[in-house]
């Protein structure tokens, strides 16, 4: 019976740390290298979904830019039953850029015209707004 147990508890354990896999540093490290080629790495910000609560389907990150400055910002949210939505707002809230209508796009690059603080939002799936294996998560560089 012990040996089930410890068993049981050896395997509760794996399934557990392979939830969060794809939010661990090592993980996230790897997609912004292959998603920024020429780019910079500058920071990137990953939390598993259910850090943010179960009642939000949008998730929002602010992150700051310089003035004529390029940039690329990678969407590398993983585990969601579809492609996550993402649009990049400047300091004013006007939107510079989504993919709704190709969420195949997973990068933007621009050049910020002015320095401040941007906007980074993410529309979360409805099927996934309870999983535990989803992760949040977007990288910067800059030129």
């Amino acid at each position: 019976m012990k040996k089930i147990f410890f068993i049981l508890t050896i395997a509760i354990a794996s399934f557990g740390q392979s939830v969060f896999a794809q939010c661990s540093d090592k993980t996230i490290k790897k997609l912004c290298k292959e998603g920024l080629g020429t780019y910079i790495f500058e920071s990137a910000a990953f939390k598993p979904l259910t850090a943010f609560g179960a009642k939000k389907n949008v998730v929002e990150a602010a992150f700051s830019v310089y003035s004529q400055e390029s940039y690329r910002v990678l969407n590398l949210c993983q585990g969601f039953s579809d492609v996550v939505e993402f649009a990049i707002y400047d300091t004013d809230h006007n939107l510079l850029f989504s993919n709704k209508s190709d969420k195949s796009v997973k990068f933007y690059d621009f050049v910020a015209q002015k320095s401040g603080d941007f906007t980074i939002e993410f529309k979360i799936p409805s099927a996934d707004m309870k999983s535990s294996s989803c992760c949040v998560a977007f990288a910067i560089g800059y030129k």
